[in-house]
């Protein structure tokens, strides 16, 4: 959208631009070349500031505050765990493990000394949303992103580790992660940027095996607030999917 114009007075309706871009999305498994140029996108996005685009309207999605996030997982614990022990053969065990995820993560943010809060992060453009679904892939090499509704000014340690763990990127290898964290210039000036990032890691793989059991209920009990939809995935695939995520996540 351009502008939603709620007085009515420019446009009566969301004004919407289109532009089609020829390519395909990139798929699960990025060659060399595509995680190259999906490194160098971000590297430009993160290389964006306030001060230097006043042009860019002050927009984000993101908390600038843990307690937001962590207070996300219990809401899912509380919404979803019950049923989990009722339904799963294991739900008990797994509800117990989910848990234990989300009061680690308390706890971490009860002993930081730092802070993601616009006083204490020098924003950059952030993607948000690294799904791979979104990219647009040409013939001739050149990475373009679609739908930037999540898009805005954020912390760049948070979009960094959202590439990890985000599920379009789980067919990587250890080996491609460990390039594209190493590779990734971080801020400068930036003191504080790796215990942020230690951080969110711990967020976001939490957050994405919580994101698989409410993906696990919908399956079962039909659209959540968030689908319109059924899942068509497998409920064996998404349980086997959940664990992996509560597996991954345990290891940080």
């Amino acid at each position: 959208p351009l502008w939603i114009d709620e007085s009515e007075t420019i446009a009566p309706y969301p004004a919407i631009a289109y532009r089609w871009l020829p390519g395909e999305p990139i798929g699960p498994t990025p060659t060399s070349a595509q995680l190259a140029a999906l490194l160098t996108s971000y590297q430009r996005l993160h290389s964006l500031l306030p001060d230097e685009h006043p042009g860019i309207p002050d927009g984000w999605l993101c908390h600038f505050d843990f307690q937001p996030y962590l207070t996300r997982l219990y809401g899912f614990l509380d919404q979803y765990g019950a049923w989990l022990v009722e339904a799963d053969r294991n739900g008990d065990e797994l509800r117990d493990r989910l848990a234990r995820l989300a009061d680690r993560l308390a706890e971490a943010i009860t002993t930081t000394t730092v802070s993601p809060s616009r006083e204490h992060v020098q924003l950059r453009i952030c993607r948000v949303d690294p799904n791979l679904a979104n990219t647009v892939w040409s013939r001739e090499g050149r990475l373009r992103w679609v739908d930037w509704e999540y898009s805005g000014w954020g912390d760049p340690a948070l979009d960094l580790a959202e590439v990890r763990w985000h599920v379009a990127f789980v067919s990587l290898s250890e080996e491609q992660h460990t390039w594209l964290r190493a590779s990734y210039r971080r801020p400068p000036g930036d003191d504080r940027f790796e215990e942020r990032l230690a951080l969110w890691d711990q967020y976001c793989a939490a957050h994405w095996a919580f994101l698989m059991l409410r993906a696990l209920w919908s399956a079962y009990n039909g659209p959540d607030r968030v689908r319109l939809t059924r899942l068509t995935a497998d409920p064996a695939d998404l349980r086997a999917r959940l664990v992996q995520f509560v597996e991954r996540a345990e290891h940080i």
